[in-house]
């Protein structure tokens, strides 16, 4: 909420401004007369090389001082031949977008002073390696280069500049936030600590060069394009705690071989799925589970789908929609086999045969029929000798 409200207040600031945008030492800013406050706003030519924002401006012909307290939304958008900024301890806030798409920077460093930055701040900065926070500042900190909230539970900004090819998320962390790792295309594997309870949206949308993420038990929803685009992910494990994997949660992860979504998953929400071509099975584990609009669309080369669900899942006849189910054999339980032949688009694919359950043989009941379960049933058998 408070996000929202920082966004409309610095949208409405130009209408309360006394003049349009005025020039001073090659820095346009909007002026407030009655607060003595100056903005940071916009370069019709764009800003290139360093700028050296002042703490204080006084316009030409006049003894007035501004204090020059935030950065417009889009102050800084698509200025690529920007180097570097300094911000001054006037500042306050920094709007949306404010650097969106500075490609030329490399390094900033947030003021002890600045109590809001608006979201997408950082989006696109493609040169960016390093986030630097004032120890001061009461709102936010930085570690190795990384932008978090000051008590560290959210992980605000991973600099896409950055060449680390992996990295694990402190155990401080609750929640990822939205864009945290967009584009971090040098990426190959990221730890997602138990501490973590949400992933927000497009999180790490277009991480191409990521392979593998390991997800933490405690992570129950995993948002909105939170891994799209992500073709070199071969491996994800969705833990037991997950309820809901939103909309377009992994669609165009091309990578993808098998998926297995658990039990405690509700909610599969539309186009989670789509185009994840080479996903060849699939495995709803859960018998309440909701499917979305085209959740698993276009995904070509499936050969196998396992559901467990004793009664026929809720979804709709576009959930298969391009992936030639007609082709693909249907595994149920044996007993509901006669219901899914009576539905579409169940009953389009190429076969229903009986599932062989498999969870008889978790014998460590975490939820994954693995190297492990055969260690707990060795030792069972030692236990049993030893007696």
């Amino acid at each position: 909420m408070k996000k929202v409200l920082f966004t409309i207040a610095l949208m409405l600031l130009p209408m309360l401004a006394s003049a349009d945008a005025v020039e001073i030492g090659g820095i346009y800013y909007y002026l407030y007369s009655e607060t003595k406050t100056a903005v940071v706003t916009s370069n019709p030519e764009k800003y290139s090389g360093s700028v050296d924002i002042p703490e204080k401006v006084k316009p030409e012909e006049t003894e007035t001082e501004y204090s020059v307290t935030a950065i417009f939304n889009r102050a800084f958008e698509c200025c690529s031949d920007l180097t570097s900024v300094t911000i001054p301890g006037s500042v306050t806030s920094i709007g949306v977008y404010a650097f969106s798409e500075c490609s030329g920077l490399t390094s900033i460093t947030i003021p002890g002073s600045v109590a809001s930055i608006g979201e997408f701040a950082f989006y696109g900065c493609s040169g960016l390696t390093t986030i630097t926070v004032d120890e001061s500042n009461p709102y936010f900190k930085s570690e190795e280069g990384v932008l978090f909230s000051k008590d560290g539970t959210t992980l605000i900004t991973y600099p896409i500049g950055k060449t680390e090819t992996a990295y694990t998320i402190p155990n401080s962390v609750t929640s990822i936030g939205i864009r945290a790792f967009l584009g971090c295309s040098s990426l190959t594997s990221v730890t997602i600590p138990n501490s973590v309870t949400s992933i927000g949206d497009r999180a790490f949308y277009d991480c191409s060069g990521l392979t593998s993420v390991t997800i933490g038990n405690n992570v129950t929803s995993i948002g909105r394009y939170a891994f799209l685009g992500c073709s070199g992910l071969t491996s994800i494990t969705i833990p037991n705690s997950v309820t809901t994997i939103d909309g377009y949660a992994f669609r165009g992860c091309s990578g993808l071989t098998s998926v297995t979504i658990p039990a405690s998953v509700t909610t599969i929400e539309e186009y989670a799925f789509r185009e994840c071509e080479g996903l060849k099975s699939i495995t709803i584990v859960g018998n309440e589970t909701s499917i979305g609009h085209c959740a698993f669309a276009y995904c070509s080369g499936l050969t196998d789908f396992y559901c467990y669900a004793k009664e026929v899942p809720e979804t709709m006849n576009s959930v298969f929609k391009g992936s030639n189910i007609e082709q693909v054999t249907l595994h149920v339980p044996e007993e509901a086999i006669e219901a899914y032949n009576a539905v579409e688009p169940w009953s389009n694919f190429k076969e229903i045969v009986e599932l062989v359950d498999e969870s008889k043989f978790d014998l460590n009941g975490d939820g994954v029929v693995n190297a492990a379960d055969v260690v707990t049933l060795v030792n069972h058998i030692m236990g049993k000798k030893a007696e």
